[in-house]
């Protein structure tokens, strides 16, 4: 039986791909499979309902690799819009007011020279020393690169021979930009495996994934190469096999001191232009790689404040995870755009950029921030997002609340007359869309409503036909007031690194929301009992285990690791707990193995849930991390705020009738007791019919911003590393629990002696 979708004998490649997306009705279910049976601690399997008969590796046999789809795509979309930017002034510090593009043709050809460059740059460097095995690999690329393939790192290799799986490892490190994909590209159509550096999570991190991979080569934005020079000359021996710097900004702009240093530590800096001439002068024909080909290490952030894990991406893996998307989501119309905007360090958006990219949509990329002193990521986004108009981009359920908050702000500013029409159209929208999936709510004269329309307009959203979102918990809430307030569907997807990012997807109008939809067709699932958290297999409610052609390898010379997440019959734990729809199949994630905790009186909470009811319920707060302790009755939280927010609380709340005040004056008066218990007393009050009684904070402490990546207590993608954080905020968590104590239970007494 094949392992692709459609057969060479049915479909030509091109003729496949024009088949896809698979009908919403069947693709967004999954079935358990005929004859798995169950037992005491798992459940049956789960297959996709659209092909349940069996699992499929990719939509058509002669399109098993990354290189291999996007190259179907440059043929098919030649003359159409690719990759595209603002244009960069560096001395103005300043983003151009409109986007420019190469075409999939031009993009084809400038990877091309770019991967030859990469080549005959690092077979030049005069720093390349032949007895170091990273750089024996550039001299044999030529030679060897048919043969690298991750057969031999299978899990039961008891010697776990990573060298031999692949080439040697370029890096890349950057915020995301056109010049990021063009590598990427260039890498995985000569057999070059890459990997990413964590843009912005500190030195420690950089300096051991360049120490563990041997990555003689790192492509990176120019603020980068102080860091880079000062780890090389921190750890010249654990740092020895890197040489070279590829800067994706020109070379002019790079200080000359900096290529001094460069030289002095045994590292040579080129820009990604001159790279492309060296490639254009000297060409070499693709190094196409096989399915075996070892395509990326995709280091996982991590939550625990571990180093971080690389999970092994083959080339069939990418083809699989691109494969599952292209069955689930639409492809691109003439002028429809994909915006490029969760961190490309993480295979999410690596996996949604390349199914942009197979399905013919043209890519646009945040402005660039380089020497910039006002950088504030969520109004780049929303600039960005007007200027370009994207049809569709992947966002996380925290700017997801963001969003939600900032709509509802903007309603309660229109006349009173104004208000009552647009809650009547959000109502309406709300019923339709509740009826059945696939319901979008449409209504000529409502969605061309000044005012309602201007909502979509005011963030961007003017031709948004749908997002999608992954990465955590969001409350089904916010999915039904976004999709109504801003006349867009929404798409909730679910996956890890080590399933390539999303292996299920939701319909964008899903008419109950919450779910993440079913299993790709690339992937099969099943649940583990896990009755020591109260959830148990016979409620269909458990750890979620996946396998298939979309799940990882292992981790980069971490075979313990790898062994502990696999079982003997090769089924990923996830870690997550699910609860599976009886008659749709359809996978919920509800809770986190290692993510919960009990308080005093033994009551579960579940801190993901709790944050994102109170960041969808109030527009004064932008962030929130709740804590609690099992020797503790009651929680507490690390609230983030605006400036102006905060200013305009004290002056509507305590009549401090002020226009301005320092950070320090603001958070030192949020703080004080008395102020807080107003702000907290606001916040749960918006809740209250949200949360239950044991899951209300009773204390808080206020800060800007007070959770970033800089002090390593949220990942690039913006998940709460718990474990570092309550160590970070452990001061603050002893004043609120033992010297303030609860808030809530104090105003409840002094209402009482009232």
């Amino acid at each position: 039986m094949s392992d692709s979708l459609f057969s060479a004998h049915d479909f030509s490649k091109e003729v496949a791909v024009s088949h896809l997306p698979l009908k919403p009705n069947i693709i967004c279910d999954s079935i358990a499979v005929k004859g798995s049976n169950g037992n005491a601690n798992y459940s049956k399997v789960f297959r996709n309902k659209a092909i349940p008969n069996r699992i499929v590796k990719t939509i058509h046999p002669d399109l098993n690799t990354h290189h291999k789809l996007f190259a179907n795509a440059a043929e098919l979309f030649k003359n159409k819009p690719c990759l595209g930017a603002r244009p960069y002034d560096y001395v103005n510090k300043k983003s151009a007011p409109e986007f420019k593009y190469f075409t999939y043709g031009e993009v084809n050809e400038k990877k091309k020279r770019i991967g030859a460059g990469f080549i005959r740059s690092l077979l030049a460097n005069p720093f390349k020393n032949s007895e170091l095995v990273a750089h024996k690999k550039i001299d044999h690329h030529l030679r060897d690169w048919m043969n690298y393939g991750t057969k031999s790192t299978g899990r039961n290799n008891p010697d776990f021979e990573i060298e031999k799986a692949n080439s040697f490892i370029l890096s890349i490190f950057a915020s995301n930009r056109m010049e990021w994909i063009l590598s990427d590209l260039a890498c995985s159509s000569f057999s070059i495996t890459n990997t990413a550096l964590y843009d912005t999570l500190g030195p420690e991190v950089t300096q051991y994934i360049l120490e563990l991979t041997g990555s003689p080569m790192i492509v990176c934005s120019m603020d980068k190469i102080p860091q880079l020079l000062d780890l090389k000359k921190k750890f010249p021996k654990q740092l020895e096999n890197f040489i070279s710097i590829v800067s994706m900004d020109p070379a002019e702009l790079i200080p000359t001191e900096s290529f001094e240093l460069a030289y002095e530590l045994r590292v040579t800096i080129q820009d990604l232009r001159q790279i492309e001439e060296i490639g254009g002068e000297n060409p070499i024909k693709e190094l196409a790689p096989n399915p075996d080909t070892l395509y990326t290490i995709s280091f996982t952030s991590g939550t625990t404040g571990s180093k971080p894990k690389g999970a092994m991406i083959p080339q069939s893996m990418a083809a699989a995870y691109i494969s599952c998307l292209l069955c689930f989501e639409p492809h691109a119309g003439p002028n429809d755009k994909a915006f490029i905007f969760l961190p490309l360090t993480h295979i999410y958006e690596r996996e949604t950029s390349s199914f942009a990219l197979c399905g013919g949509y043209y890519l646009g990329f945040p402005q660039l921030t380089i020497g910039r002193k006002d950088v504030n990521s969520f109004n780049d986004l929303i600039d960005d997002l007007r200027v370009f108009k994207p049809t569709y981009f992947s966002i996380v359920p925290r700017l997801l609340t963001r969003l939600e908050a900032l709509i509802k702000v903007k309603i309660k500013e229109l006349n009173p007359n104004d208000q009552e029409k647009v809650n009547k159209i959000i109502h309406y929208k709300l019923q339709e869309q509740s009826k059945a999936d696939g319901s979008t709510g449409f209504d000529f004269t409502f969605d061309n409503f000044g005012p309602y329309k201007e909502l979509r307009q005011f963030v961007g959203f003017d031709n948004i036909k749908w997002v999608q979102t992954a990465s955590a918990p969001v409350a089904a809430s916010t999915l039904i007031f976004l999709k109504a307030s801003l006349n867009i569907g929404i798409r909730q997807l679910y996956g890890l690194t080590e399933s390539g990012g999303a292996i299920t997807a939701t319909d964008a109008y899903e008419s109950n929301p919450g779910s993440c939809g079913s299993i790709g067709p690339t992937g099969e699932f099943k649940l583990r009992n896990a009755r020591d958290m109260g959830y148990n297999i016979s409620e269909l409610k458990g750890e979620l285990l996946l396998r298939g052609p979309q799940i990882f390898k292992g981790y980069y010379y971490n075979k313990a690791e790898t062994d502990v997440v696999f079982n003997e019959e090769g089924w990923f734990h996830t870690g997550d707990i699910a609860s599976i729809d009886g008659k749709t199949g359809r996978i919920t994630i509800i809770d986190r193995v290692k993510n919960f905790f009990k308080l005093q009186q033994g009551e579960y909470i579940s801190p993901e849930k709790i944050e994102n009811r109170y960041l969808s319920s109030n527009p004064m707060i932008t962030q929130l991390y709740v804590h609690g302790d099992s020797l503790k009755s009651y929680l507490v939280g690390i609230v983030g705020i605006e400036y102006e927010k905060g200013l305009k609380f004290l002056n509507e709340e305590f009549g401090y009738n002020k226009i301005a005040m320092s950070s320090e004056e603001l958070l030192e008066e949020l703080n004080k007791v008395e102020t807080k218990s107003k702000f907290l007393h606001i916040m749960n009050k918006n809740v209250k019919d949200k949360l239950s009684g044991f899951e209300i904070l009773h204390n808080i402490h206020i800060e800007i911003n007070p959770l970033t990546v800089e002090r390593d207590v949220v990942t690039p993608t913006f998940k709460i590393r718990r474990p570092v954080a309550s160590k970070f905020f452990a001061k603050v968590f002893h004043r609120l629990y033992e010297i303030e104590q609860s808030l809530v239970l104090a105003a409840r007494l002094k209402a009482a002696k009232l």
